[in-house]
């Protein structure tokens, strides 16, 4: 569209010079046509010669005087005409036809003699200069009905020319017209256009408007989303975090303004594990609500994730603290009723609060405060609130230097495998050896196995630990004498593992050990797991020729229904089994029900424990299939085991 327009008014700037010099082109011709008057001049340059020849004669024959006034200036006016014939178109019609201009000539000579005899007054001169005038008035006279004939001529053409020139300037106006038209057209169509673009805009901008309410409203859901906790619509820690900040960057001098309380739910696994993830959310919105209907509300409550919250309160001193955390313990231990199943849980929690005069207190600090605290609150059976005091930092930090360098022992290879004898209660020969787990720090000393295990399990290296212990218990048992059993400790943390059977195919391939004479035994724990999952290993583990222990057996979760759904080999039954078996008949026939419930399942039954002679003689007299505890044997390291021991020590070497 735009190229259109461009072309028109290159179009209409063409035409309108083009019609600015046809219009003088036109003057041109109406002046020529007007003004064209070649015939006239010649007719009147003759009748002026004719009119002098008449007064000259008619002189003569008066006998008046030759240079007669009259004849003077009719003498002058036949000059002047003959000058006037050499000017303008007259002068190209002279000299088209050469006689033309050669009679003119003659003519103006014969003037010329004429004025002189005028002036000299001599009759018979004049006479003889008049018979020549006379003789050459035929051929002038002929000049006027060429001028008439020539003039006549040139109007014609000129009006020919004009006529095309009209013509050409009706084509023009026509053209003109059509672009015009077409011009209008244009701008109809732009004008049509503007208008529908007009009412697009405006389309586009209530559009606009409708769609930036949208976004905006979108906008503050989704900073409500950022900012919340879908399941119980509380804060999460973004929030929490940032009025932790503010709040900690205008503390004043006054002691212990703010208060941030950390909430851990006490066995709320348990409750996910044994009832369902839908009732977990449940319980975990239920506790919301309480946490919300709260008496004196503090000035945040927060979700960190999974089954922790957080607690923000203001102008509170440490007993004030102290005293609302215990209100909350109380409310949250409550019974729950959901789905009609009543359900009670715990808490822990952990205070800390900023001290008078702290402005150096940032938000990492307190927080971490509290993390100490309440890590203090779930290790304490008694304690339920903990308020963070200055030593307990130096004991967290102890403790994570403590797990930094348990990372780095086991990234070195630093820690030790000992062995514990299991014994065949009726032959008395050695049924196997249970390798266990030992580290002994550099600085600090022999680390309990309880301890360092606990640690590895809770700071995500118990995988790491698992696979270097089965290793290193793996190599050194290719270089005992005797084929005997390996027992070796499998965390639930490494059943989890989805790469756990592919690392136990690649440690028993390193080492060389046959499958048939690995153990791996499993804590009762593990059987709180996905049964689908945990039958699926236990299966892929005994399709290696590899057996399974249940390992403390009667601990905490015993469940036979479980024992007769899962794949195992052997029952390893908790030393509190044999506590009382030496005075306490009951305990005897308890022992010896479930060593023969072991037997109807075709288990065999380890019990773990004996300590003395008489134990020993107790679990024979039951008939009880293996027994293990430090009567038979402390565990040891493998260089003690020499009644074990080949010569050639083909795996000695350290990992």
């Amino acid at each position: 569209m735009r190229r259109i327009l461009y072309a028109l008014v290159i179009l209409f700037a063409g035409a309108t010079l083009y019609l600015l010099s046809s219009v003088g082109e036109r003057h041109d011709i109406l002046r020529q046509v007007v003004h064209h008057n070649d015939a006239w001049a010649v007719s009147q340059t003759v009748q002026e010669v004719l009119r002098l020849e008449s007064n000259v004669a008619v002189g003569l024959l008066n006998d008046q005087k030759l240079n007669d006034a009259e004849i003077s200036l009719r003498l002058d006016i036949v000059f002047s005409r003959l000058a006037s014939l050499y000017e303008g178109t007259l002068n190209t019609f002279l000299k088209e036809v050469p006689s033309r201009e050669e009679t003119i000539q003659e003519l103006q000579t014969i003037l010329d003699e004429l004025d002189q005899n005028l002036n000299s007054n001599d009759r018979v001169e004049t006479i003889a200069t008049l018979t020549k005038l006379n003789s050459i008035i035929g051929d002038i006279t002929r000049f006027s009905s060429q001028a008439v004939q020539h003039s006549w001529a040139s109007v014609d053409e000129n009006l020919n020319d004009l006529d095309s020139l009209h013509e050409v300037f009706g084509y023009v106006v026509a053209f003109f017209i059509l672009c015009w038209c077409i011009l209008l057209a244009v701008l109809l169509r732009q004008n049509y256009l503007l208008d529908n673009a007009q009412r697009r805009t405006e389309d586009l901008n209530e559009t606009l408007i409708s769609t930036g309410l949208e976004l905006s409203n979108k906008n503050q859901l989704l900073e409500y989303a950022a900012h919340h906790d879908p399941l119980t619509d509380l804060p999460n820690r973004t929030p929490l975090w940032k009025m932790l900040e503010e709040s900690l960057s205008n503390v004043t001098t006054e002691p212990d303004k703010i208060a941030l309380l950390l909430i851990d739910l006490d066995d709320f696994k348990c409750v996910n594990d044994t009832f369902g993830h839908d009732t977990g959310d449940s319980l975990l919105r239920q506790v919301s609500d309480r946490l919300r209907n709260m008496t004196h509300s503090p000035r945040m409550f927060s979700r960190l994730g999974g089954d922790e919250f957080a607690c923000v309160l203001y102008h509170r001193s440490h007993d004030e603290a102290v005293w609302y955390a215990r209100d909350l313990v109380s409310a949250i231990s409550a019974p729950y009723l959901i789905a009609g199943r009543q359900i009670k849980i715990g808490c822990s929690i952990g205070v800390a609060t900023v001290p008078a005069g702290s402005n150096d207190m940032t938000a990492q600090t307190i927080f971490k405060f509290a993390d100490i605290a309440l890590y203090r609150a779930k290790a304490s059976d008694l304690v339920r609130v903990c308020l963070f005091e200055d030593y307990m930092a130096q004991e967290f930090d102890d403790r994570k230097q403590l797990e930094n360098d348990l990372i780095l022992a086991i990234q070195a290879g630093k820690i030790d495998v000992n062995y514990q004898t299991q014994i065949d209660l009726q032959s008395t020969e050695i049924r196997g050896m249970e390798a266990l787990a030992r580290w002994t720090h550099s600085v600090r000393g022999s680390i309990p196995p309880s301890d360092f295990i606990a640690i590895a399990e809770e700071i995500g290296v118990v995988q790491d630990l698992g696979l270097l212990v089965l290793t290193k218990a793996c190599i050194e048992a290719c270089t005992w004498k005797q084929p005997t059993k390996l027992a070796v400790n499998v965390s639930p943390m490494q059943l989890q593992d989805p790469n756990f059977i592919i690392s136990v195919k690649h440690v028993l391939s390193k080492t060389g050990l046959d499958p048939r004479r690995l153990e791996l035994e499993i804590t009762e724990s593990a059987l709180l797991e996905d049964q689908n999952d945990l039958a699926d290993v236990l299966s892929q583990l005994r399709s290696l020729g590899i057996s399974v222990a249940i390992d403390d057996f009667g601990k905490g979760h015993s469940s036979l229904a479980r024992l007769r759904s899962l794949p195992f080999d052997t029952i390893k039954l908790d030393k509190s089994f044999v506590r009382g078996i030496t005075k306490d008949k009951e305990a005897q026939d308890f022992l010896k029900m479930v060593s023969d419930l072991g037997g109807l399942l075709r288990k065999e039954v380890i019990i773990e424990g004996i300590e003395t002679e008489e134990e020993h003689n107790i679990v024979r007299q039951l008939h009880c299939d293996v027994a293990q505890g430090f009567l038979f044997g402390r565990p040891v390291a493998n260089s003690q085991l020499g009644h074990l021991r080949s010569i050639a020590l083909q795996f000695g070497r350290a990992i």
